[in-house]
């Protein structure tokens, strides 16, 4: 998943399945995309960033997706970062996701248990990127849960704001 910051922001992701405009602090979201694989989707929303959507996963899998966002400005960036959801219930709560950006972790736990308050993630310089990575994960020891039974859900927004 993709987002360019220049009054006008794009999303998208490896695997087209969705497409629509959203809102963002600095203009608009344009998104093409979501990954999908196995129950575990990233998808652009309305509020101005992408949702995390889980309907499938086996016990001892893992799941990752990216999104990349890209300053096109001319002028450095400050990112904050927001998660919003409650803790998933989704296999008796043992659920779990890490979250990095390009490589650094941002939060490892439960899944949609980061909390409903702004980061603020660092600066993005004019002309550069950052890839935010999301990996959802089932211990080996997690309870089965058929497909399509049980759904986990957190959306997450990145706001911008020039420095």
């Amino acid at each position: 998943m993709k987002i360019t910051l220049n009054r006008k922001l794009l999303l998208s992701v490896s695997s087209v399945l969705a497409a629509g405009l959203l809102a963002v602090a600095t203009g608009l979201l344009n998104s093409d995309a979501s990954a999908a694989s196995d129950g575990v989707r990233l998808v652009g929303d309305e509020s101005g960033g992408a949702v995390l959507v889980v309907t499938a996963i086996e016990p001892g899998d893992s799941v990752t997706r990216t999104v990349t966002i890209e300053n096109t400005t001319d002028a450095e960036g400050r990112l904050t970062f927001t998660e919003q959801g409650g803790p998933a219930t989704f296999a008796d709560g043992d659920l779990r996701v890490v979250i990095e950006r390009d490589g650094d972790e941002l939060y490892d736990g439960r899944f949609g248990d980061m909390g409903d308050f702004a980061q603020d993630v660092g600066l993005l310089p004019a002309g550069e990127s950052s890839t935010f990575s999301f990996t959802v994960s089932l211990p080996d020891d997690a309870a089965f849960v058929p497909p399509d039974t049980q759904r986990a859900e957190a959306s997450y927004t990145w706001l911008t704001e020039r420095s």
